[in-house]
């Protein structure tokens, strides 16, 4: 049951800076999502697994991963964020299905980020392609968001990297509602937030209480719908 109680407001608020709170989640922890598709059709799974690490400078990290399974193909992507700012420092996607296998590798190096893409027929390239050196990771948004200081009217604007197609989004992020909603692993309050990055929206539903973890979210390229059914907290 979804019982709305959106917020009221003469217009839309003012962005405040970008600040991230301190990661919310523990090592190890689990989002398992069921994905549907725009028809309503169950189209596969999601698995979003956090865990904690530190880079060769000893700086504290966490790697964000992600594996969706759905129709036939798997998407596994594996991106590594500094703990202070989820800024990315490298990531890696494979996407694989009857016909073969394609990855692409990229190192983020401050200004710009290098790409190695291989296809499914194993021919590699390379790319550079620059970057604002604040930006964070598409695959990731879904996570990080959750650091953000979410509240009634809040908004902030942050600069977001598609490696897999050299896509760089302008992002503003809102907090347009409150919902009580309910999904397979139980019921939440939550905090509905949209991610504008102007030729499509995404939607993700946020619950209040620590560690705020992501109830639902609608992605607004590929218009599926993704639910959580299973949560573990970590260790």
């Amino acid at each position: 049951m979804w019982i709305p109680a959106l917020l009221t407001a003469c217009a839309q608020p003012t962005p405040v800076a970008l600040i991230f709170n301190a990661a919310p989640w523990q090592d190890g922890e689990e989002h398992v999502f069921r994905i549907t598709d725009v028809q309503g059709r169950l189209a596969g799974t999601a698995t979003y697994t956090l865990l904690a690490g530190v880079n060769d400078q000893g700086q504290p990290m966490w790697s964000i991963e992600r594996i969706i399974d759905a129709q036939g193909d798997r998407e596994e992507v594996t991106v590594k964020v500094l703990a202070a700012g989820f800024r990315p420092q490298s990531s890696f996607l494979e996407r694989s299905n009857a016909t073969g296998v394609e990855t692409v590798d990229a190192q983020y190096n401050g200004p710009a980020v290098d790409l190695v893409l291989t296809t499914r027929a194993n021919v590699m390239t390379t790319q550079r392609i620059e970057v604002p050196s604040d930006v964070r990771e598409s695959a990731t948004l879904p996570m990080i968001v959750r650091a953000l200081p979410l509240a009634r009217n809040y908004a902030t604007r942050l600069n977001a990297f598609l490696p897999v197609v050299g896509l760089l989004d302008r992002v503003t992020v809102r907090v347009v509602g409150e919902e009580r909603l309910s999904v397979p692993a139980g019921a939440y309050d939550t905090w509905v937030v949209v991610l504008d990055m102007g030729d499509s929206t995404t939607r993700l539903w946020i619950a209040k209480e620590a560690p705020y973890p992501l109830v639902k979210y609608i992605d607004g390229r590929n218009r599926a719908t993704f639910e959580l059914e299973r949560y573990v907290v970590g260790r």
